[in-house]
């Protein structure tokens, strides 16, 4: 597998090494919903944790056997159960303790994604001051996702961050909406050992999504596409629809961060058969430099 590392707000890369495992249900207080903005969450797990009060945001496609599964990526010991893997996101030094990201898969072998089991964001504490602060105004934030895509009935064999990867974000604390446009522009070259091939591209749009400015969290339907750029063949593009759940946490204006989770689906006819195609993935944001009330 070719291994491409995106550096915007964090530096993403694939390790088994130095992995912190983020705690699982049990020890949790759910979340309590203010009046207001309904945020939907469908298909999501949100509370604020107990053991450092952040905001969790979580999806999971469990099967029968796979608590047993989890259950080893949740103690100290970094060893991956035998035929799964954790995705690590390391982030830069001034991210690792605002934002903290996992992403459990199935992998039979080293250069193949069978499934992917969870996807966890937690977020830091969105503050009374930095509620305060940003009453009535309008915030860019910019980041970087961690996308995987599995491409009809094979596996998320070209799982991998691109450099062209990039999100950004509007948050509108008068109107209580959250855009979200997450692209990446470059993904999954065909070939894992060779020179790249085809390749593909991501481009997922959340407009005027649900924002509750009293907990930061934000979410809905998206819509977008994935581009099958072949090198001899041409490009098929295939919509997609799906839906988002992100958070805004953070202690005051100047320091927000944001993180989520997200997935699409959809299929077209390519080449006289249906395909279907999923994006899966999580993300992580800070205030943009050209940031604006």
């Amino acid at each position: 597998m070719r291994i491409l590392v995106l550096s915007l707000v964090a530096s993403l890369t694939l390790t088994a090494c130095g992995y912190t495992p983020l705690p699982s249900g049990p020890s949790v207080t759910r979340m309590a919903k203010t009046p207001g903005v309904e945020v939907p969450t469908d298909g999501y797990e949100t509370y604020v944790t107990d053991h450092n009060g952040y905001t969790r945001i979580r999806r999971s496609d469990g099967k029968t056997d796979d608590a047993a599964v989890l259950k080893q990526f949740e103690d100290s010991d970094p060893a991956s159960p035998a035929g799964f893997r954790s995705l690590v996101l390391t982030q830069k030094a001034d991210m690792q303790k605002r934002v903290m990201t996992e992403v459990i898969i199935e992998q039979p072998t080293k250069d193949t994604i069978a499934r992917v089991l969870r996807l966890t964001t937690d977020v830091e504490a969105f503050t009374p001051k930095a509620v305060e602060e940003a009453a009535g105004k309008v915030i860019q934030m910019s980041g970087t996702d961690y996308s995987l895509v599995r491409l009809g009935d094979g596996d998320y064999t070209y799982a991998n961050q691109s450099d062209g990867g990039s999100l950004y974000m509007v948050l509108n604390f008068k109107a209580k909406t959250a855009t979200i446009r997450i692209m990446n522009r470059q993904l999954y070259f065909h070939t894992p050992d060779s020179a790249p091939m085809d390749k593909r591209v991501v481009d997922l749009l959340g407009a005027n999504l649900p924002f509750d400015p009293q907990t930061g969290e934000f979410g809905g339907d998206i819509t977008g596409e994935v581009t099958e750029l072949y090198v001899r063949l041409g490009t098929e593009v295939i919509p997609v629809t799906g839906t988002l759940l992100g958070q805004v946490g953070g202690p005051s204006l100047d320091k927000l961060v944001a993180g989520g989770v997200f997935q699409a689906s959809g299929s077209k006819m390519v080449m006289g058969k249906q395909t279907a195609v999923q994006v899966e993935g999580v993300f992580v944001a800070t205030p943009a430099p050209a940031s604006k009330e």
